[in-house]
C-alpha cells in the first residue's frame, strides 16, 4: 500500500480536471493505496496566500488548512498527484498557491517520492504544453520520479474525456506497493 496524495485546483467539483480526479482516486483505493485528496479550488483563497513578513502584512494562522493538512499528508506521502485545468497555458493559481507553501520544507521533500500528472484543457497541442513543461521542472528540481502523465486536450469533447477519465482509473489502479 502506498500513501497518495493528490492535489487538484479546480473551483469546479464536476469540471472536467476534477472528474478526472475522481477517476484516478477511484482506482488509487481498488489497489488498495492510501489516497488523501485536497481540492485547493474549493478552499477560502485567502487560507492558500498569504504569509506574515512584517507586522504589516495579512498573515496564515499557525494552523492553516496547508500547514495543518496538507504538509504533514505531502511529507508522508510516496506519490503526489498534481491535478489541474487549464488557465492562461498554466496550473491555476489555487494549486499554485499550494506547491508554493512547499518551499518551507522542501529539504523534507526531494528525492525518494513518485509523481503524476493529470492536466485538462480547452485547447490542444501546444496550448497545454507551458502546464506541462511547469510540472516536469518541478518533478524535476524535486528528484521525484514521473510515473505518468494524462493530458486530456479538448476536454470539453464528452468523447475525449471519456478517455482520458479511463486513462486516470487505470493510472490509479497501476500503482501499488
Amino acid at each position: 500500500m502506498k500513501k497518495i496524495l493528490v492535489l487538484t485546483g479546480s473551483p469546479h467539483p464536476n469540471g472536467a480536471s476534477s472528474r478526472l480526479a475522481d477517476e484516478f482516486v477511484k482506482g488509487a483505493k481498488e489497489a488498495g493505496n492510501d489516497v488523501f485528496r485536497f481540492d485547493a479550488g474549493l478552499q477560502p483563497l485567502g487560507e492558500l496566500h498569504f504569509l506574515q513578513l512584517d507586522a504589516s502584512e495579512r498573515t496564515i494562522a499557525d494552523n492553516d488548512i496547508v500547514s495543518r493538512e496538507v504538509l504533514p499528508k505531502l511529507i508522508e506521502a510516496d506519490v503526489v498527484v498534481f491535478v489541474s485545468s487549464l488557465y492562461y497555458f498554466g496550473m491555476n493559481a489555487q494549486l499554485k498557491a499550494v506547491i508554493d507553501r512547499f518551499y518551507s520544507i522542501n529539504h523534507e521533500l526531494k528525492d525518494d517520492k513518485q509523481s503524476a500528472v493529470i492536466m485538462a484543457g480547452y485547447g490542444e497541442g501546444d496550448d497545454l504544453k507551458p502546464m506541462k513543461d511547469h510540472f516536469n521542472i518541478i518533478q524535476k528540481y524535486m528528484r521525484w520520479q514521473n510515473i505518468g502523465t494524462i493530458v486530456a486536450e479538448d476536454s470539453w469533447n464528452a468523447a475525449k474525456l471519456a478517455k482520458h477519465l479511463q486513462e486516470a482509473y487505470a493510472l490509479g489502479k497501476s500503482i501499488s506497493a
